[in-house]
Formats: C-alpha cells, structure tokens, sequence
C-alpha cells in the first residue's frame, strides 16, 4: 500500500512541476491582496482624505491647544451628542410606529413608540469598520446618527409569516378558522439594515450556535454576500456611485434579537448614539 502511494506521488510531482505550484499560490495570495486594497484599504483612506479637505481638518489647528483640552472637549461632545440624540429621540416620538434606538455609549438596544420605551436589551458586543472609527467624530456624531428610514433589508428570519387560505365557501367556513398563524420558536437571527446615506446596521445573534435551519443562514449569507459584492461592482460602472459602506455590528441575545426584528415596522426608523 506504501508502494501505491509513493508511485502516485512522483506521478504528481512529473506531472505538475513544483515550479507551477508556487506560481498558482503566488497568483492566489497576489489576487487576495488585491482585493483588500482595492474594497479595504484604498476606499478608506480615500474618504478619510475627501472629508478631510471637505471640512478644512487639513488646515492649519493649534494641535497643542487641543490636546491640553481634549477632555474638556470630549465632555462637551459627549454631552452635546446625547442631547441631540434625546431631541430626535422626542421627535421619534410622534411618529406612530416603533422605532429602533441603539445606544452605543451605555450598550442598549432599545424599541420605543410615542417616547415610550417599550423593551430594551444589552448589547454585548460592538463593532465599527474602519471608515466609521476613523471618521472625525463630531462628522459621525451629526452625520451618521440619525434618526434614518431602513432603505432596504434582509434578514435570516422571517418579519411576518407567509400564510396561504383558500376562499371559504361561506360563511361558517369561514368562522371556522380564524386562528392567528403561529411563529416558529427556534430560529436564528442576522440582519442587515442599509441606508440611503451609505450606513449599514448588522444585528446578530451573540450565541455561536445555530438553534435553527442552517439552510436559513445560508441563505442570508448569500444574500449578506451579494449586497457587498452589488455595492463593489457598482464602483465600476458609476463615477457617482458611493465608494464606501460606513458599518456598525452589535451582538444581542438571540431571542431579544427575534423580538426586536418582528417588532419593527416595515421601513422603520433607527436612531444610533455613539
């Protein structure tokens, strides 16, 4: 048996030539380098750039001066920014449908209806892509907090369940069955909310195991992966296309997670507070 496999590799080994080997996997480790640059490194420093120059940052700033005063500053901002987000949470609050308030500072995930907060979980983990930690932070805070209308959506579960009745024949028939459809209890949750300002929302589940269908979580990544790749192509075809995805992923408890899915509207509202 020894022998077999001895005899196979050199076959191999005379077939392909070590040289060819090496080149493939150059050629693999070239196009994976490739690709960070072109979809990571690049656009990010590319947007750092044009906001930079867009709002003067380039321009000359007593740096020591701020420096002596960064925690002054960071006071002021920190209590401006909660401020502002109290106003829009007010404003929220006379819309008549639920709204999504994630609290990044205190680490709560919150559902609120006419100011009233009706459930509220913590987050367990918290994360930004790299545009987003590097964007100055009073830009993030009066950009990219909101409150914003969900453009579009796609999670791992379903918001409302799909249910098809044939026509009753009459009356007592339809009487008959005027049971609510039932849930189902067991399924894992990510989602993904894009907005038209080029900011996306991730929130997953924070269990690493899956309680429900893996072709359910499959499905989502496809869909999760073909958003990207959609978003990456258009860079090709439009000059006006937006270049980069600003990011947010927290991590909630699995059935909180569910709750806060299934709760919001259709086209909710989502207000963040860094």
């Amino acid at each position: 048996m020894t022998g077999i496999f001895k005899n196979l590799s050199e076959t191999v080994k005379r077939r392909v030539p070590l040289k060819w080997v090496v080149i493939f996997i150059a050629v693999q480790i070239t196009a994976v380098a490739a690709a960070f640059l072109i979809f990571g490194l690049i656009p990010v420093s590319r947007e750092v750039k044009n906001i930079t120059a867009t709002y003067g940052l380039d321009k000359a700033a007593d740096k020591s001066a701020l420096s002596e005063n960064a925690d002054l500053l960071f006071k002021i901002r920190e209590r401006e920014h909660y401020d502002s987000f109290l106003r829009s949470a007010l404003a929220l609050s006379k819309s008549d449908s639920i709204s999504l308030l994630i609290d990044l500072s205190d680490s709560l995930a919150i559902l609120s209806l006419k100011g009233v907060f009706l459930f509220q979980t913590k987050i367990s983990e918290i994360e930004f892509n790299k545009g987003l930690d590097k964007l100055p932070v009073f830009l993030r805070d009066s950009l990219y907090s909101g409150p914003f209308m969900v453009e579009r959506e796609f999670a791992s579960i379903e918001k409302f369940p799909v249910v098809v009745k044939k026509a009753p024949k009459d009356t007592t028939e339809a009487n008959a069955d005027n049971s609510a459809p039932v849930l189902p209890t067991q399924n894992d949750v990510f989602v993904l909310l894009a907005f038209a300002n080029n900011l996306v929302i991730e929130i997953n589940q924070e269990e690493d195991d899956l309680a429900g269908s893996v072709k359910a979580w499959r499905e989502y990544k496809k869909g999760y992966s073909k958003f990207f790749k959609e978003h990456n192509l258009a860079l090709f075809k439009d000059k006006n296309a937006p270049e980069y995805l600003y990011r947010i992923k927290i991590s909630i408890p699995r059935e909180d997670a569910r709750s806060i899915y299934r709760a919001l509207p259709l086209k909710p509202f989502v207000l963040v507070r860094y």
